[in-house]
This record gives structure tokens, C-alpha cells and sequence, in this order.
């Protein structure tokens, strides 16, 4: 697999109740995960992830039956 091209990104996250990000890892099969949830509590955002979640797995499915 390639790697995409990096480039320099600023985020304002001055308003964020939470974020994450994901990283390619050490090895060639890792990632890693940086995550936080400030002003709403981590049950919430748990919430919000899981929503997301199945939202790009619907989508992912979609694509996959468009092939």
C-alpha cells in the first residue's frame, strides 16, 4: 500500500467538544488514535463516534454494492 502525501494541516478547534485523530502507525498494519472529549462528557461522544460509525458503514456498503 502507498503512502499518501503528507501535508501541514491547522484546525481551529477552539470550539470542538470533541475530536480524533487517526494516524498511520508504527507498523505497516497500525494506526494510531489521539482522542479527547472536553465539555461534554465521554459517554456523549461515545454516543457521536458510534453514530458516525455506522454512518460510514452504510456509506462503505453503499459503495461496495455500486461496484
Amino acid at each position: 500500500m502507498t503512502q499518501p502525501t503528507t501535508s501541514m494541516v491547522a484546525v481551529d478547534g477552539t470550539d470542538a467538544l470533541a475530536f480524533v485523530i487517526i494516524r498511520p502507525g508504527s507498523s505497516d498494519d497500525g494506526v494510531s488514535i489521539e482522542a479527547a472529549a472536553n465539555g461534554m462528557s465521554k459517554a456523549a461522544a461515545a454516543y457521536v463516534l458510534r453514530h458516525v460509525a455506522d454512518c460510514f458503514e452504510k456509506e462503505a456498503a453503499a459503495e461496495d454494492g455500486a461496484l
